[in-house]
């Protein structure tokens, strides 16, 4: 047995000592305390070594690996074994104990052993060794469970391994986690957490050679997230100070990434003023972390949905503003193009709800030697797409409102303003001519609305806007109800009774507007049901011939869609909305 081997070395080790001791004594006078103390700290030192003792690597490798071939563990292999429960096994394809289906049955016999009184005190530092070997990172998800039903049993028996040891004798790890009892608990690392956020490692670096935590152990990615917990938990300004910290952290232990990004952006959209914050932005967004969040519609960047709609809008919102700087401070100013262009489109960044950068073919050469383009191409990652016609202009899309407008980077292109409900090109397109047979296929209507950057043009685009319905920020009037109404249409003279063209027809459900068709909700229902989820628009197009009733939502959320569907919408892929089909 494991116990018996150890005693037995830990004997042959106390005798060599008191054989050397009697040999100096009978060469050196008596009366020398310093050489009672010397063999008496060699003592305590080999005592304290052999409270330690585990089997070899190889032995206890051997055990695990016996078990997952499913063979049934005598009382000599459980002892080995203890050691190994989360070593990935190579010829199991990596798989440990803590991930096999028989892990009941390996805890109900150390149990039974435990009630017998016959449990090896360093069988149980064994299982400990396995508690904090655990790597969330290199371990398949059901060995998490595992993880939880050891950590449950060392919780239990933990004060029957206490009474045996008693006073005397007592090995250093017993001594820590009699004083330090948390780490067994559910939340085993949120007491050092704030000096581990403030930088102090050394309280943590100690509890870690005192019980022989390893670098790759679960207990050093749980830390980052007790750090994250104390710095949402502090003032606004205390917590925003901490943020890089905590980004430096998570970046060094992944494993709880997600939970921690989670509640560092939840916290920070609760702070009373939230400006953009950079490092936050550019540290998310990364293709490695939680990706553009314009890729959350397209299932391609699902961390967001962690997050409340809210906060995601949040950062959509910081990613929008900052592809609309890129995009003229890095794209236009190669061709001194921004003509205030900047500027203006800025007074209007809480309305712009989604934005795409196109690049031309110059600019991805030009990533390969110009670290801002490259670092610019990388943040839009699956959500960009690229110019195959002109060679040498970079566009910029950008939804505000029931419109989509297009910058182009070089001069003299102008600005091209389009309705969403009537686009002749997919906004989704990964490829684009760049000309006249898509983002430019305004230059052919016979009263497009586009803006040529001359001298005052944006006098005229802002005037133009306000009669779209879009003013600046600013001035912007507040939707009623949560549901965005049609924009009015331009100032014309037409008769009172003439049907309305180009504005969206979205009449108040109030006024008596029927319900489509077999449906079996009410108009005032569904407006009501809208109102309920931000950025969400009732799109209804009956009045033209074959027209539907649509849902339009910048955020499409699984609540919205469930509702959605059982009232009987369809999920149009195309158009990316939901629509009524009437019977």
């Amino acid at each position: 047995m494991l116990a018996d081997d150890a005693l037995a070395a830990l004997t042959r080790s106390l005798a060599s000592v008191l054989s050397s001791w009697r040999l100096e004594a009978a060469t050196q006078q008596w009366g020398q305390p310093e050489q009672v103390e010397r063999v008496a700290h060699e003592a305590e030192r080999l005592f304290q070594g052999y409270a330690k003792a585990q089997p070899s690597k190889q032995d206890a490798y051997a055990a695990a690996l016996a078990f997952l071939r499913g063979q049934a563990p005598d009382a000599w292999q459980r002892d080995r074994m203890a050691s190994a429960l989360a070593e990935p096994i190579k010829e199991r394809s990596n798989a440990t104990v803590l991930g096999d289906a028989r892990l009941d049955q390996l805890f109900a016999s150390y149990q039974a052993e435990v009630e017998q009184g016959q449990l090896w005190r360093l069988t149980w530092y064994g299982l400990l060794s396995s508690y904090f070997a655990f790597d969330p990172q290199a371990s398949p998800p059901q060995a998490n469970q595992g993880w939880q039903q050891l950590r449950s049993f060392l919780q239990q028996t933990w004060p029957w391994i206490d009474g045996q040891t008693g006073q005397a004798h007592v090995p250093d790890w017993i001594r820590v986690l009699r004083k330090e009892t948390d780490v067994l608990a559910e939340k085993p690392a949120q007491g050092y957490a704030r000096d581990y956020l403030a930088g102090d490692e050394s309280t943590v670096q100690q509890l870690a050679a005192d019980l022989g935590i390893p670098p790759s152990s679960w207990f050093w990615h749980a830390l980052v997230v007790g750090a994250v917990d104390a710095a949402a938990n502090a003032a606004d300004a205390a917590f925003i100070g901490h943020i890089p910290r905590l980004l430096q952290l998570i970046a060094s232990k992944p494993a709880f990434r997600d939970l921690a990004l989670e509640t560092i952006l939840t916290r920070y959209h609760q702070c009373r003023s939230a400006p953009p914050h950079e490092q936050l932005r550019d540290f998310v967004v990364q293709p490695t972390v939680w990706k553009n969040p314009k890729l959350r519609s397209a299932g391609m960047a699902t961390g967001w949905n962690r997050v409340p709609e809210a906060v995601w809008q949040m950062v959509l919102g910081w990613v929008n503003e900052r592809n609309l700087k890129d995009f003229f401070d890095i794209l236009a100013a190669r061709n001194n193009a921004d003509h205030g262009r900047l500027a203006f489109w800025s007074q209007y960044l809480k309305q712009i709800h989604w934005t795409r950068l196109v690049f031309s073919a110059d600019t991805m050469q030009l990533q390969r030697r110009d670290a801002a383009v490259r670092n610019l191409i990388a943040r839009e990652e699956g959500a960009y797409a690229e110019m195959r016609g002109n060679q040498a202009v970079d566009a910029f899309i950008m939804r505000i409102g029931d419109y989509v407008a297009i910058e182009f980077s070089k001069p003299p292109n102008a600005a091209y303003v389009y309705r969403t409900d009537a686009l002749k090109f997919n906004l989704y397109a990964r490829h684009y001519d760049g000309d006249t047979g898509d983002l430019k296929y305004g230059f052919h209507e016979r009263q497009p609305i586009k803006f040529i950057h001359k001298d005052g043009w944006d006098q005229e685009a802002k005037r133009v806007l306000k009669r779209l319905g879009i003013y600046p920020d600013a001035d912007a009037p507040v939707p009623q109800s949560g549901v965005r109404r049609a924009a009015p249409p331009p100032a014309t003279t037409r008769s009172s009774n003439a049907p309305a063209t180009g504005a969206r027809a979205v009449r108040s459900t109030l006024g008596g507007q029927l319900s489509p068709r077999g449906a079996s909700f009410t108009m005032a229902s569904l407006e009501k049901l809208v109102a309920e989820f931000p950025g969400t628009t009732l799109v209804d197009k009956r009045h033209k011939q074959d027209g539907r009733l649509w849902i339009e939502s910048t955020q499409m959320t699984r609540p919205l869609s469930l509702k959605l569907a059982t009232l009987g919408f369809k999920w149009s892929n195309k158009r990316e909305a939901w629509y009524y089909p009437e019977t």
